[in-house]
């Protein structure tokens, strides 16, 4: 019986994760050093709203969060990997984080001060629109290793040894 629960709770965190993979992206989490230049690029301000779309394990949301004075959503479809996220939350007591499972198609980004993603290249075209739509004049974007097609970056953070991040501000 405890066997046939624990293969069953196997299988539902397997399928979620593939199915997150398929939608999105597969889960690569972005590089320890990158974190660091994107939360700089992004600059965020006290009493700030931030969204990870794709937040994985919540590697980013966790070190936005430790400025206690930012609000962070991190957003993730993958069931294994919100879970982790939460278990890392009561572990570093980051009370200024909040994770949602859940499709970011389907996320209300009309609050944002700054979002950040890193998902397949083809998933940068549909979220576009999303973006154009939802967020306000002056919201921050940063997109990690590629571009979001028809936007012209403000700044591209380029490093020899690491992808690139592209640094927009919503007009």
């Amino acid at each position: 019986m405890f066997g046939n629960i624990l293969l069953l709770i196997g299988f539902i965190l397997l399928f979620s994760f593939g199915y997150a993979a398929i939608s999105g992206a597969p889960w690569v989490p972005t590089w320890r050093h990158d974190t660091a230049r994107a939360l700089k690029l992004l600059d965020l301000q006290p009493e700030e709203k931030f969204y990870e779309l794709g937040s994985g394990i919540g590697t980013l949301c966790v070190a936005a969060g430790h400025n206690p004075q930012v609000q962070v959503i991190g957003v993730e479809l993958s069931l294994g990997q919100w879970l982790i996220s939460q278990i890392r939350k009561m572990i570093g007591r980051t009370y200024n984080i909040q994770y949602r499972l859940g499709n970011l198609f389907q996320t209300n980004l009309s609050d944002a001060d700054a979002v950040y993603f890193f998902l397949m290249p083809e998933v940068y075209e549909k979220l576009r629109p999303k973006l154009e739509k939802e967020l306000r004049p002056g919201a921050k974007v940063v997109s990690y290793v590629w571009p979001v097609p028809g936007w012209e970056p403000v700044k591209v953070d380029k490093s020899e040894r690491f992808p690139n991040l592209y640094f927009y501000i919503m007009r």
